[in-house]
């Protein structure tokens, strides 16, 4: 008999019960407010370029020249149109999972995170995997560069200053991941107005730039760009990698959608941060030909040196925020991948109750903060540090590209003009192509850092994922039907009269730790509640459909179903309350069981797998407790600890 309270859906749709997050919670604040908050959270990384991506591409030829300027400012300038503004904005924004973005919601959408049935699939998996590997890498790097490049301005309002800039950006870094545990992102309120006086200094100080030199204005031909490729061919694939960190943070649109909100972000990159970008580069393009000189400071170059010290403390600022919003997505995305399963569960702390997206992940933030603070030290300027990023940010942003195609491809098409629609991404494609192939330079000068991080990101992955196929499939073989076990339990020697609340997992009818304590310890409850908890492929779940609840034949053993979205945080006491009132239960009075399984891995010459299962073994012991994972009470809590050879 079906006591549930409410029938459950077959599918995640039906399940869902709407859009959740900040965006939806909005409505009453205005557009305005919306966009000035994007540009403290989404536009901070590709905000703070002018600081060094400019001075990189003209330092490539160490050129002055009117053609070289114009030509590079006419690669940048529609490098920012294609891929943010077409790219980004007018196509792979629309493509939401319940108003969420980024690479797992794509993953979501398209359920690759489930079992594989096809080789395309289970390939679109492990390019989306590596994807969000690839954003570990730029989590190091983005710090890295940003602070570097705004620090470095030091030495232009005092040489002797030239020796403390690394000093002080490892201070720098090393204060802003110190503050990650006492939550950084509540005052993330000030971040929005503070990037938008730093959008109008660009903007203002490229426009007097260009009042001197107004021809620069030229460069928005793309012949410009055409004709630097013909005067320099080989430096071809040199400027291409240093335009492309005009665009780096372009893929931080995608990744906060569903922080603001399409509308939002589409007008703050239209009516604010294009504008103000194009005109600080054009502005740096009109002072370096004006001068008919390189400065390896072009962007500090535009002020007068009594504005320079407000200048080089807004710009340290500006890094700290570009760096603290990508510091905040890495975690939102570690905390996503742990919840589908990518990931061995970790501690989580969500720092605010509106955003689930402001979370802390103390593991990964220690990792990541000791990297970049390892390399500001290790690379010492900016400069030395262009070669190193861009690649990693690139590759991030082919594997986007792949799966929103595979994404459209899996769409029901109608009439030859969506389908010719449809075919405009592969250009995306091809423009991805050639950014990887300009950046692939990099490599031997410091682009295999970001990469050899992503490929141990990849590989831990690889291993927590096939180790718990593993471990599943064991269980699958010694699964105990809900029939076989009423039908052989023995005798209780002991009954307990309190109610037992067993998890177990999706698919598994009758959890482990049951099973041996009925049979091992002779150990019988008066009451017992099987609990399973699913993810789903959508953000948040919401309304009754959450919860189902199944009474089987023994009327004292219950059946709790419980679905989630992949960024919602499991309270499983809160969530069970008003079941177990419903069930006769008072909840303070039930006893959680908890089955921790010690997975052992085998003798290395004994299966091909044994390192990748010794690896899981070790990150399994690692792992967070259920316990904590479900913030289950520790004086209401038993743990039935059971090894398990793979």
């Amino acid at each position: 008999m079906d006591g549930s309270r409410s029938a459950a859906s077959g599918t995640d749709a039906k399940l869902s019960a709407g859009r959740g997050g900040p965006v939806e919670g909005s409505h009453g604040r205005s557009a305005s407010l919306l966009m000035v908050g994007a540009l403290g959270v989404v536009f901070g990384d590709i905000g703070t370029s002018p600081l060094y991506a400019f001075r990189v591409a003209v330092g490539i030829a160490d050129a002055s020249d009117a053609g070289t300027v114009l030509g590079i400012l006419s690669l940048i300038t529609w490098s920012l149109i294609l891929v943010v503004t077409i790219k980004y904005v007018a196509f792979i924004l629309r493509a939401d999972n319940e108003g969420e973005g980024g690479i797992l919601s794509l993953v979501a959408l398209m359920k690759l995170h489930r079992r594989q049935e096809t080789r395309n699939r289970r390939i679109l998996l492990l390019v989306a995997i590596f994807g969000g590997a690839l954003l570990f890498g730029d989590a190091v790097l983005t710090p890295a560069i940003s602070v570097l490049s705004a620090i470095e301005g030091l030495k232009d309002i005092a040489p002797s200053y030239a020796d403390w800039t690394v000093p002080i950006a490892i201070a720098i870094v090393a204060g802003l991941f110190v503050a990650q545990a006492f939550g950084v992102a509540r005052i993330g309120i000030v971040f929005g107005p503070v990037m938008l006086v730093w959008f109008a200094t660009l903007a203002i100080s490229g426009i007097a730039a260009i009042f001197a030199y107004p021809e620069v204005l030229a460069a928005l031909s793309p012949h410009y760009a055409i004709a630097l490729f013909l005067d320099y061919p080989y430096y071809a694939t040199a400027f291409l990698g240093a335009v492309f960190l005009a665009v780096t943070g372009g893929e931080a649109l995608y990744a906060d959608l569903g922080q603001f909100g399409r509308p939002a972000i589409t007008r703050a990159w239209l009516v604010i941060v294009l504008p103000a970008l194009l005109l600080n580069y054009f502005g740096q393009g009109a002072m370096v030909i004006a001068d008919h000189r390189f400065s390896e400071s072009t962007f500090y170059s535009l002020f007068p040196a009594f504005l320079l010290p407000a200048v080089v403390l807004l710009a340290a600022i500006a890094s700290v925020i570009a760096s603290q919003a990508v510091i905040t997505g890495l975690a939102s995305l570690t905390s996503q991948a742990i919840r589908l399963g990518f990931l061995p569960p970790m501690s989580v702390s969500y720092l605010s109750a509106a955003n689930p997206h402001d979370v802390y992940v103390p593991v990964v933030n220690l990792l990541v903060g000791a990297l970049t603070i390892a390399v500001v030290a290790g690379f010492g300027s900016s400069a030395a540090l262009a070669d190193a990023y861009g690649i990693a940010v690139a590759g991030a942003m082919i594997t986007t590209t792949v799966l929103f195609i595979a994404y459209e491809r899996s769409r029901p098409r109608r009439g030859a003009r969506s389908r010719a629609w449809a075919a405009v991404p592969f250009a995306f494609l091809l423009i991805d192509l050639v950014f990887i192939l300009a950046n692939a330079g990099k490599i031997p000068s410091g682009g295999a850092l970001p990469l050899l991080l992503a490929l141990a990101v990849f590989g831990l992955i690889q291993c927590w994922r096939i180790g718990q196929a593993r471990l599943d499939g064991l269980r699958m073989g010694e699964q105990v039907t809900i029939r076989d076990y009423l039908r052989g339990r023995p005798a209780p020697t002991v009954t307990c009269e309190r109610t037992a609340i067993f998890l177990a997992r999706p698919g598994i009818e009758v959890p482990r730790a049951l099973a041996e304590m009925t049979a091992l310890v002779g150990v019988r409850f008066e009451r017992v509640v099987i609990v399973s908890v699913r993810t789903f492929s959508v953000p948040r779940l919401k309304g009754e459909d959450r919860i189902k609840v199944e009474r089987i034949a023994d009327r004292n053993l219950v059946r709790v179903l419980i679905g989630v979205g992949y960024l919602q945080r499991i309270n499983l006491p809160a969530l069970l309350g008003e079941t177990l009132n419903e069930l006769g239960v008072k909840p303070e009075t039930a006893t959680y069981i908890v089955g921790l399984e010690r997975p052992v891995a085998p003798a290395i010459l004994s299966d091909w797998l044994a390192p990748v299962l010794a690896v899981y073994a070790f990150m399994a012991r690692l792992a967070l407790r259920p316990t904590d994972r479900f913030l289950l009470p520790p004086s209401r809590t038993l743990e039935v600890g059971m090894p398990r050879r793979l």
